[in-house]
């Protein structure tokens, strides 16, 4: 991999990862376009960078994790369950692009259909917690955004905007150390994630992360989610020609 290939699929994966539009989906897409080998490992890789922009953009926000940790455990169940189960064919399904084009439609007519929900503001409970945890384990594969569909969830259960927004990436942290513990295995074998590229690549994904969230929220709390439905619906239309 180029240093430029690195910093194309850094930058994919900082603003994929976090606006509602799938980092796998983009990352596999990506992939396929230069030329490169999809694989599950190296989003994991990026996937970790993303964790580190998380942890930051919510530092001072310990408490309310803490508080909702019980909600959190229930909500990470599904992707616990449905990871074990799918792990030996996940890396089979990553890599073949040609399932990219109808989930990239069906994320769209989710985040579009946000446009249509009455906005409430209840509060989180275990049914709410276990479902948006169900719809979060939907994008283990490539094409279904996690933060869409957990964002979706949450609104589609009558939480608020922020409430949904903060739920969604307290979901994002147990789900990220889940994948790495995972396939640690790959990404310590050899030092293939240690050099200067994926270094490099790395450390963008993780600044692009930040600012990608930075926008999410405020996109979020000004009504305009669905507007992403309308990229995720023209991209996914496109993409039946690109794969």
């Amino acid at each position: 991999m180029s240093y430029l290939q690195g910093l194309i699929l850094a930058f994919v994966q900082g603003i994929s990862e976090f606006l509602p539009i799938s980092s796998k989906g983009h990352l596999n897409l990506v992939q396929h376009l230069l030329g490169l080998q999809s694989s599950l490992a190296f989003d994991i890789f990026l996937n970790t960078a993303t964790l580190i922009s998380v942890l930051f953009f919510f530092r001072k926000q310990i408490g309310y994790f803490i508080k909702n940790l019980p909600y959190i455990i229930v909500g990470t169940i599904p992707a616990i369950f449905f990871g074990f189960v799918l792990k030996h064919r996940l890396e089979n399904i990553f890599s073949n692009p040609k399932i990219l084009p109808p989930l990239f439609l069906l994320t769209g007519l989710m985040l579009l259909s946000t446009k249509f929900l009455k906005l409430k503001d209840k509060k989180i409970s275990y049914k709410t917690a276990l479902i948006i945890g169900l719809f979060q384990s939907a994008a283990l594969f490539p094409g279904i955004s996690r933060s869409g569909s957990t964002i979706f969830a949450g609104l589609l259960m009558g939480l608020s905007a922020v409430e949904a927004f903060n739920f969604s990436f307290c979901l994002f942290i147990p789900a990220s150390i889940g994948a790495i513990v995972l396939d640690l295995k790959d990404l310590t074998s050899g030092g293939a994630f240690f050099t200067p590229v994926y270094l490099l690549s790395f450390v963008v994904t993780a600044i692009v992360g930040y600012f990608a969230l930075t926008i999410l929220k405020k996109v979020l709390s000004g009504g305009k989610f669905w507007y992403f439905g309308i990229y995720l619906l023209i991209l996914g239309a496109i993409s039946f020609f690109l794969v």
